[in-house]
């Protein structure tokens, strides 16, 4: 049951996600829902109060539940939790991992933009590739796959993140948003350049429309401001039961 609750939260609230997470085998979708449906909780959290102290301590809960999984604690009677419980109890570096991504959403509380390029990047690599690696090991391949399909995730958010009152980058320029694009672009080719095994793969292939996306804003930058990014769901459903048939991401 705590795990059919992770799947419907994914399909509820990141469908894109849900639809490529359901491509992987049995023992992966054990792993990758309930990280997946721990990371929709912690970041509704900004959106769903407008007090910052509330929000924080509701971060806080998911850090000492974190925090409960190292020494084998008893786990508090929460679905996401029973789910993650299998994955996470006693494993240090998963822990770790998901406790960056949880401390990253601070930022969501706040209205401030990032201060410069490095701390986007870093924000990007805390709430994407952190959650990769929890699933799928530390590997530098999963890392620079991460960074990139979190930047062009991130891109896609950036209308409705100005729409709430926030500032999401440090630099709105035509330029800067193509830097971005062709950086991440970057990143997605080097994790592309090494040998990877089926499972990673599979995991992979919840970033299936990143390279679309993220030719599109190099191609036209404006296009990021103007939310005109999406495809629609005949060409990723498409796209996403060519590379499932493929065994590729």
């Amino acid at each position: 049951m705590s795990l059919n609750h992770c799947i419907k939260q994914v399909s509820e609230y990141d469908p894109d996600k849900y639809l490529a997470l359901m491509t992987c085998d049995s023992q992966l979708k054990k792993i990758m829902f309930p990280i997946y449906a721990l990371n929709i909780e912690i970041s509704r959290i900004p959106w769903i109060t407008s007090d910052r102290l509330i929000a924080e301590m509701r971060l806080q809960w998911w850090l000492d539940l974190l925090s409960s999984f190292e020494g084998g604690e008893a786990v508090v009677d929460h679905p996401i939790a029973h789910a993650l419980k299998g994955h996470l109890v006693n494993n240090k570096i998963g822990i770790r991992l998901l406790k960056e991504t949880v401390r990253a959403r601070i930022w969501d509380i706040n209205s401030n933009h990032h201060q410069n390029e490095l701390d986007l990047w870093n924000y990007i690599e805390y709430t994407s590739s952190n959650l990769l690696k929890s699933c799928l090991g530390s590997d530098v391949s999963i890392t620079s796959y991460g960074r990139g399909v979190g930047m062009a995730f991130y891109l896609l958010a950036v209308p409705k993140l100005l729409e709430l009152g926030r500032n999401p980058l440090p630099d709105l320029s035509n330029d800067a948003l193509y830097n971005l694009a062709k950086k991440a672009t970057a990143e997605i080719d080097c994790a592309r350049n090494n040998t990877l095994d089926r499972r990673t793969v599979a995991g992979f292939r919840l970033g299936w429309m990143a390279p679309i996306v993220l030719r599109k804003i190099m191609k036209k930058p404006q296009l990021v401001l103007s939310g005109e990014l999406q495809s629609s769901e005949f060409r990723k459903k498409i796209r996403l039961l060519r590379l499932t048939f493929l065994n590729s991401y």
